[in-house]
């Protein structure tokens, strides 16, 4: 009964310490993506080849260092994805004996990613530079979406169907600069599908695609 007493004291010690050394701060991130989605397929006997497109993210962020280093952040973010696809000539064979063509699925998100994060503290150069890394998931939530097509003859042969939420796993280091300015790029790993091909009339599957994507950004805290 003493030994349960002691653990629990000091437990709540722990709890009571934990906001005095707990810093909660907020900022603006800025940043460019690249996505990396692939259909990865000769599915159906049809070929694809994807570029991905560089594309914007930007929004709020909160940083909340818990305990030596050690804490989360969050943020909502406007994040846009997308890829072109070039079109293989044994599709165009198929549908109308066409040379091949592209297809761009552009994809416009409100990202709220969740991390557990490391910072490193270093006594007397910690204010000056500190490097860190993070890891946790994300959940995207689709706001809008456009997909152009290089001949009007393939919206009435194909659609891209975009899934309403994407989810990722992301991991990413950086380093953060006279403790305002927050250096960091990431990969994100992609949790299912994001996009689905089908053919326009039956509604047919004919692919799935993941999508990775690789970020570097730039936050301000204040």
């Amino acid at each position: 009964m003493k030994k349960t007493s002691v653990i629990f004291m000091l437990v709540l010690a722990m709890v009571v310490a934990m906001p005095a050394q707990a810093k909660i701060r907020m900022g603006v991130k800025l940043g460019a993506n690249v996505n990396v989605s692939d259909f990865g397929m000769d599915a159906k006997n049809f070929s694809f080849e994807n570029t991905s497109l560089a594309n914007f993210t930007g929004g709020v962020t909160l940083e909340w260092i818990i305990f030596a280093g050690f804490g989360i952040d969050a943020g909502a973010m406007y994040t846009a994805r997308g890829t072109e696809y070039a079109i293989g000539a044994d599709f165009d064979h198929v549908i109308a004996g066409l040379m091949g063509g592209t297809m761009k699925n552009n994809i416009h998100y409100i990202e709220v990613p969740v991390n557990l994060r490391y910072k490193l503290e270093i006594p007397a150069i910690e204010k000056i530079i500190a490097p860190f890394i993070y890891a946790g998931p994300s959940f995207a939530f689709k706001v809008g979406e456009s997909v152009d097509f290089s001949k009007d003859l393939y919206k009435e042969i194909v659609d891209i169907v975009n899934n309403d939420v994407a989810y990722a796993l992301n991991v990413g280091l950086g380093v953060e600069i006279v403790e305002k300015l927050q250096v960091a790029v990431q990969y994100g790993w992609g949790i299912g599908a994001a996009s689905e091909l089908k053919t326009a009339l039956s509604e047919e599957s004919l692919a799935k695609a993941k999508s990775g994507t690789w970020t570097v950004t730039a936050a301000w805290y204040f």
